[in-house]
Formats: structure tokens, C-alpha cells, sequence
């Protein structure tokens, strides 16, 4: 009775040993590294179209909330689209921000005024406009993912795999904070591996 008892036992040893071996390793984080790129910050609004002619000169007026019209001023570029036509993206330079604010449903608003670097067929005075307004932009900068960083009191952390591959939180001075990127000013090199957040399961 013993001896069936053991041998038992040993089976069951066996098949867990055995399940272990062909058992999936985890995935390994998924990591990046510091490299050059670009920065670029943009702040959107819809407006409309309040003028419109045959060829560049058509002008688009937005109310952009005071947050955002803040770091606006005039000769900064943006792009504009439109509703009626969401095949067509237009160039376009800011002219004015206008000085009185305005509210919109309770809201404090700036209306901007831009210029179209283009005109297009298509386009009717009153058709509703998105304009996304470059406020900042770095070329050739130290960058890494957005999705890379947190931030703890007023610092900014990447994760870096450690000798065994866990991570290991490491402060860096930010520059630009863009739509995609982070400005790395000090606090990383060139070529060094980031750790990115595990993607997010369906």
C-alpha cells in the first residue's frame, strides 16, 4: 500500500515538473530607448470660416479656451480642417488673438484669427473649421514617449530594466512636453533602454 502511495505521489511530481517545462515564459516588457526626434506642441478648437476667397486669404475665426489662447500669439503656424470636406487639411498662420475674452457656456474663450496659406473649391464662408495651432516645437532633442513617463511630486521618472530586468524608476529633467514626446534636458544618455507600460489587453 505504501509503495503505491509513493509511486503516486512521484507521478503527480512528475506531471507538475512537467507542466512547468512547457509552461510560457512571460512576455518581457516591451522597452525603447532615448533617441533624437522632435517635439511638438499643438492646442485645437473648433470655429468657422467667416471669409472665404479664391485661393490663399480665406480666413477661419476660433474660439480657443483661455488656457490655450494664452500660449497663442500671431505668425505661429496651424493646420486647419474642415467638416464639409474631411479629405482637405489647409496650412494656416495665426493673425490676431483677440483681447477681450468671451464666454461660451460659461466658459472664458479668446476668438483667433487665422489665415489659410491655400484656398480649395469647396470651401463656404460659415463652415465649421477645427484649427490645431503649433504654440511650441524642438527639432533634434533628446526624446522619449509620452507613455514612458510619470511624474511624482513635480518630478519626471522613466522606468530602466535593472540587472535582472526589473524596473527601476530614474528621475530626468524635462524640456518640452509635446503631443507625442518629452524633451530630455539631463538625466538619460543617447541609446539608453526604457522600459514602456505592458499594452493593455483587449
Amino acid at each position: 500500500m505504501g509503495v503505491r502511495i509513493v509511486a503516486a505521489i512521484s507521478l503527480a511530481l512528475a506531471v507538475l515538473v512537467g507542466v512547468s517545462a512547457c509552461a510560457s515564459p512571460a512576455p518581457a516588457a516591451p522597452t525603447t530607448t532615448v533617441r533624437r526626434g522632435s517635439v511638438t506642441v499643438t492646442v485645437s478648437a473648433v470655429g468657422a470660416l467667416s471669409g472665404v476667397v479664391n485661393g490663399p486669404g480665406s480666413v477661419a475665426v476660433v474660439p480657443f479656451e483661455e488656457a490655450a489662447a494664452a500660449n497663442i500669439m500671431a505668425n505661429q503656424p496651424a493646420r486647419v480642417s474642415f467638416d464639409a470636406v474631411p479629405d482637405l487639411v489647409l496650412d494656416a498662420t495665426v493673425i490676431a488673438v483677440a483681447p477681450t475674452a468671451v464666454s461660451i457656456s460659461g466658459v472664458t474663450n479668446y476668438y483667433v484669427t487665422l489665415v489659410l496659406t491655400s484656398g480649395d473649391p469647396r470651401l463656404r464662408a460659415g463652415q465649421t473649421a477645427t484649427a490645431s495651432v503649433i504654440t511650441g516645437s524642438v527639432d533634434n532633442a533628446l526624446v522619449v514617449p509620452n507613455s514612458a513617463v510619470s511624474r511624482s511630486g513635480g518630478n519626471s521618472y522613466v522606468n530602466v530594466p535593472g540587472p535582472d530586468g526589473a524596473p527601476v524608476p530614474t528621475r530626468f529633467e524635462p524640456g518640452l512636453v509635446g503631443d507625442e514626446n518629452t524633451q530630455v534636458l539631463s538625466g538619460l544618455t543617447e541609446g539608453q533602454q526604457i522600459l514602456l507600460p505592458p499594452p493593455r489587453s483587449p
